[in-house]
């Protein structure tokens, strides 16, 4: 999700909230999306003690992070946006200029020797998770009661992690292990990763940076890029609300502030009629998509005949600039993708399809709306 985008959606809630004009009802609805907006994502780190958390959270964010009391630990860019409603519990910010954390707040729960698994604290944590990373060696009975509390939404964006498998491999017990998890994360996790930090937590410790070929080796690099993608598509879900909300609610005559206005990337009229024209063609065809039939030619060659249209406009267009040139790569590598899809010929990849050209229609709508 483009930044300034953000925060031109952000400056134009905060406009309409502030102008006063909207229903009881509709300014509640504009507050929490434009909250949503600025907290980000909540990771939340969960899992029994010793079970090698930390060591996991320090090598996914690649630096160590301060210790502090057994508890929760918000970290964040921000200390205002990483400390929480606390309830009753103490919760120390931890502020870092870490990339990962420009759209997360990830909030590690520890546990104290004496207490183990603290069952209050995680109730605490699973209502506010956006995303859970819950750690374990063998994913005990205790740690399946207190994970039945989670939502199904949370359970679909989550991830059990076997932390240590090295000492599991060396040990003999891996592989069954693994099996064992990955039939409890099929049912309960949106996806399985076993973890080997402990070279990678030295080189860390050591004050050295930690190689992509390490981080990749040690399991946390892809772990790290299912996190990411569950954000990005989390905050892009976030913004198209945004911006539906807006296309139904905001004045048309309304204008922003200058300091409002300023905090987006302002566009040309030359600049925005190709994406004008490529969003008119779409939605003028789309509605060829809710009329076909479920056979999967039929949708496969409506999204082949219009990624080709599209595709054409754009290379009728003489403006280069950076955006213009990225959105243009963008929807040749779709066109190839829908092309692709239509050589297999089966329901999966019809919706696969029709879900490339609506990702391209929410993409165009928000360039417009920008």
């Amino acid at each position: 999700m483009d930044d300034a985008a953000c925060g031109q959606v952000v400056a134009r809630l905060d406009h309409i909230l502030s102008v006063g004009q909207l229903a009881p009802a509709l300014t509640h609805q504009a507050r929490a999306l434009r909250d949503r907006l600025r907290k980000g994502v909540r990771v939340v780190l969960l899992g029994p003690k010793g079970v090698g958390k930390s060591h996991l959270r320090d090598v996914l964010l690649g630096e160590e992070v301060p210790g502090g009391p057994p508890g929760i630990a918000a970290l964040s860019v921000c200390h205002d946006a990483a400390h929480p409603d606390p309830g009753e519990f103490d919760i120390h910010a931890v502020t870092l200029r870490n990339p990962l954390l420009d759209r997360t707040h990830v909030i590690d729960l520890a546990a104290s020797e004496e207490t183990g698994l603290p069952a209050e604290r995680i109730s605490w944590a699973l209502s506010r998770a956006d995303i859970a990373l819950w750690c374990t060696q063998c994913f005990s009975q205790e740690e399946a009661a207190l994970w039945a509390q989670a939502s199904d939404h949370l359970k679909d964006h989550s991830f059990l992690v076997l932390t240590k498998a090295d000492a599991l491999a060396g040990a003999g017990t891996l592989h069954a292990r693994v099996a064992a998890l990955q039939a409890v994360a099929a049912e309960e996790f949106h996806s399985f990763f076993p973890t080997s930090t402990f070279h990678a937590h030295k080189a860390l410790r050591a004050g050295q940076e930690v190689s992509e070929v390490q981080l990749a080796a040690s399991g946390v690099l892809a772990l790290r890029q299912s996190v990411s993608g569950l954000v990005a598509s989390g905050q892009r879900a976030d913004l198209d609300s945004a911006l539906l909300f807006l296309q139904r609610h905001e004045p048309r005559d309304l204008v922003l502030p200058a300091s409002a206005a300023a905090r987006g990337k302002s566009k040309t009229t030359a600049q925005m009629q190709p994406y004008e024209k490529a969003l008119n063609l779409l939605r003028s065809r789309t509605c060829d998509l809710a009329t076909a039939t479920a056979e999967a030619d039929t949708v496969l060659e409506t999204c082949g005949t219009l990624a080709e249209d599209l595709v054409e406009l754009a290379a009728e267009q003489t403006q280069s600039d950076a955006s213009f040139d990225a959105w243009r790569n963008d929807l040749y590598e779709a066109s190839d993708k829908v092309m692709l899809m239509g050589l297999e010929n089966d329901l999966r990849s019809a919706a696969d399809a029709a879900t490339v050209i609506l990702q391209l229609k929410r993409d165009l709508e928000a360039r417009v709306a920008l």
